[in-house]
Parts: C-alpha cells; sequence; structure tokens
C-alpha cells in the first residue's frame, strides 16, 4: 500500500474523531464556538481527505518521513486516548 492512501486515511479517521465527538456534543445540547469549529474542521477534514484520495496522484505525493510519521503516531495517539476514554465511561 502506497503513503499516499495511508497518510490521506489517516488524515480522515483524525478528522472523523473530530467530527464524531463535536456532533455528538452538539446532539446532546451543547453549543459552543469551540464544538462548531471542531465539528466543522472534522467534516472539513474528512472530506478533503476522501477528495485527495478520489482526485489525487499518489506519484504527486510529497511528504517527509517525519510529516509522515507524525501524523502516523498522532492518530494512534489519538485513538488510545478515544480507547482509554471509552473504557473509564463503561468501566
Amino acid at each position: 500500500m502506497e503513503r499516499f492512501y495511508i497518510f490521506n486515511a489517516l488524515l480522515a479517521i483524525y478528522g472523523a474523531v473530530f467530527a464524531i465527538e463535536s456532533v455528538s456534543a452538539l446532539a446532546d445540547g451543547s453549543t459552543s464556538l469551540p464544538i462548531i469549529l471542531g465539528s466543522i474542521a472534522g467534516i472539513g477534514l474528512v472530506s478533503a481527505s476522501v477528495y485527495e484520495m478520489i482526485t489525487g496522484s499518489p506519484s504527486d505525493f510529497e511528504v517527509g518521513d517525519i510529516g509522515f510519521w507524525a501524523v502516523v503516531l498522532g492518530v494512534v495517539a489519538l485513538l488510545s486516548l478515544q480507547i482509554l476514554e471509552i473504557t473509564q465511561i463503561v468501566g
């Protein structure tokens, strides 16, 4: 699998986490500027990543190793924190 697809899929996952949390907070009745901006940013990041995967060219992908691994580790850390939060709520 090419780094282009991995990178964009991870960015979509990152955006989905923000969108899900923000939209669920909006559904609970919490409205504030950070929550609204988080939902817009999350949905925008998912949309932009999917659009890039559909229309972009893997041969034109130019992100250095540090940037690539920063996104990979950032998404892993974010998902790990989400799992910890869920286990604390459930358990």
